[in-house]
């Protein structure tokens, strides 16, 4: 407005219909004062607050009182001079200024973002007499623009500056105002919708929605908010956030209604935009395979995701950080990690041992991040764990290959070295055979021996090549009767029981003296680990499988290994015996993988062991006993 007093000259007498027009003005702008959702004051030359409506008190907190006892106590102590300078401009030179976006503080003591419109009040010979300032909360606009930044890369700004529509209906629901406003969001001018009762501004589909709301400030004679939607000269609809105020005549009825809506298209374009982002935020975490875990400060978990349920199989949801299943030996390291975490907010990769609800020990990767606030304040972690068993696993493997590499290369040279002087003492003991007949005993002793000795070495070329296996078809029962049967003097010595149980059984494919090896050295183990125990027994089994293949169980009651230990059994020259050498089980092992089945061992301290052994049975005999 240019000038507030050229509309409200009385040096004349009005007629009736201009009496009925300043009526309307004086409602329109009284209801506007009071009923905007702007905070609006008045000042003078000397910057003094004079007026200001309920919507500043509401914005601010300060009534008038209070301001006049703390004037401009709203505004910061650092913007103070600022603010000045722009009165002043206003005051001085006459200059309008709009769209000025500051900050100003609620009595709480809390920040408040603003757009400031400061326009200078004339009387009625021009002279500026005070000036008017209409400031406008912008705080949940700043929120919603630092929500987007946030989750979006690529987002459109939204309207920095937006005016209201400005409408009043009489009690028949006939428009009888509308602002100039309207051109800019809608695109027809204020002329048009002037002249033209028939232009709906309120999209045809929220009609409805607009009536009720308009009997509803009839009946209540309260203010309402709802969104309605209108449709812009191009056809598209714009969403309004409106709110319907009651213009009460001097007996407290409503004369008009006034509606004042605010263009939130674009902030419903942004929340869209945002929940898409979350949905494929969510499509993706509810998806993958690693553990993704979200704490507060406190480390309070306020996420995690599915994959906890679908491989850790966590049925119970935790709501605390613990280490009730990180695997002991590991639980300082993860609180080290963790505590770095949380003190230094500083990210940071370690690995650890995890337990699943199945009890299977798994290795995790798990790296934590701080989640930081736009203070560079930290508001909670993300923690993404990854399931490396598999890759540690072949890691091991590698290195368990490249040491029976050079145990390989070792055992070829040692067996090239010792069988040629062997060959030499075979041959002249052969050869001086015949005239040893006064100590053939000792005779046959070392050639005994001496065969022993070449067995051995055999045993060694096993780990430098691979061997051309004869494979046939063995019976597997028949194998280990005569094995047991060879072994029993040695068993009832120590007082050692067998038990067996063999059930149907075909014949298996396999190298036989090999399977003797492989079979004797877990059977010796067994009654060693027995003898060093006290009395037992040994149970072997054998059962058919569905996959074509025969399993062995070897079983004792003997010291067993401790579990730290179970891990390291078949790595060369790792035994727990005193005069072990620490290849029996990797060569029993090595025999038994070139045979296309499996070994697997199990133990625990003072129970006993547990071998198992699969073999595949022969293709053409299956079902045959």
């Amino acid at each position: 407005m240019d000038k507030l007093t050229s509309s409200f000259s009385w040096k004349r007498k009005r007629s009736k219909k201009q009496l009925s027009t300043q009526r309307l003005s004086d409602q329109l702008l009284r209801a506007f004062f009071h009923y905007t959702t702007d905070a609006i004051s008045f000042s003078d030359m000397d910057n003094t607050l004079i007026l200001i409506n309920q919507a500043f008190e509401h914005n601010y907190g300060w009534t008038m009182d209070e301001l006049k006892e703390t004037p401009y106590c709203f505004i910061p102590e650092d913007l103070k001079v600022e603010a000045h300078q722009l009165f002043d401009a206003v005051r001085t030179m006459g200059v309008q200024i709009t769209n000025f976006e500051t900050v100003r503080q609620r009595k709480d003591g809390s920040p408040m973002d603003v757009n400031l419109t400061i326009v200078p009040i004339f009387d009625e010979h021009g002279t500026i007499i005070g000036s008017a300032c209409t400031a406008r909360d912008i705080s949940d606009r700043k929120k919603v623009e630092e929500a987007l930044k946030q989750s979006e890369t690529k987002y459109r700004l939204l309207i920095d500056h937006t005016q209201d529509i400005i409408t009043i209906f009489n009690p028949a629901m006939e428009r009888i105002y509308i602002s100039p406003s309207v051109e800019q969001h809608l695109g027809y001018s204020h002329m048009e919708f002037q002249s033209s009762s028939r232009l709906l501004l309120v999209h045809p589909d929220d009609m409805p929605l607009m009536r009720a709301c308009h009997q509803q400030i009839m009946a209540t004679k309260q203010q309402v908010q709802f969104e309605v939607r209108s449709l812009s000269r191009d056809g598209s609809p714009i969403v309004f956030d409106t709110r319907g105020f009651p213009i009460l005549d001097d007996q407290g009825q409503v004369e008009n209604i006034m509606f004042v809506a605010r263009n939130v298209t674009e902030r419903k374009y942004s929340e869209a935009a945002l929940l898409r982002s979350e949905e494929k935020n969510r499509i993706i975490l509810e998806h993958t395979d690693d553990f993704i875990m979200i704490t507060d400060k406190q480390g309070e978990i306020l996420y995690l995701s599915p994959s906890h349920e679908r491989v850790l199989g966590r049925h119970k949801l935790m709501s605390q950080v613990t280490l009730e299943h990180v695997h002991p030996d590991d639980r300082n390291l993860f609180i080290k990690h963790f505590n770095q975490l949380i003190h230094y907010q500083k990210a940071g990769t370690y690995e650890f041992r995890y337990q699943c609800e199945n009890g299977k020990w798994i290795v995790l990767e798990s790296k934590g991040v701080p989640i930081m606030t736009k203070e560079n304040e930290c508001d909670g972690f993300i923690l993404v764990s990854r399931d490396i068993t598999e890759r540690r696993n072949n890691e091991e493997l590698l290195r368990k290959a490249e040491k029976l590499s050079v145990i390989g290369e070792l055992a070829a040279g040692i067996a090239h070295e010792i069988r040629n002087p062997l060959t030499s003492l075979k041959g002249f003991i052969q050869l001086l055979y015949p005239t040893l007949q006064d100590n053939k005993l000792y005779a046959d002793i070392m050639l005994s021996e001496l065969e022993r000795i070449n067995l051995i070495v055999s045993e060694l070329l096993i780990l430098s090549k691979p061997q051309n296996l004869q494979i046939k078809p063995i019976s597997l029962i028949v194998l280990m009767q005569n094995l047991l049967a060879l072994l029993a003097s040695e068993a009832n010595l120590k007082n050692i029981r067998f038990q067996t149980s063999f059930g149907k059984c075909p014949p298996i494919a396999g190298e036989e003296n090999q399977l003797k090896q492989v079979f004797i050295n877990i059977i010796k183990n067994s009654i060693e680990a027995i003898a060093n125990h006290g009395q037992g027994e040994i149970r072997i089994s054998t059962r058919l499988l569905p996959n074509r293949h025969v399993l062995v169980r070897l079983a004792d009651n003997g010291c067993g290994v401790p579990e730290e230990l179970l891990s390291k059994l078949g790595e060369p020259f790792f035994t727990t015996k005193d005069k072990g050498t620490g290849l029996g089980l990797m060569i029993s092992n090595k025999i038994i993988k070139d045979h296309n089945g499996t070994f697997h061992i199990t133990s625990k301290k003072n129970q006993g062991t547990v071998v198992k052994i699969t073999l595949p049975i022969v293709d053409d005999d299956i079902g045959s006993s």
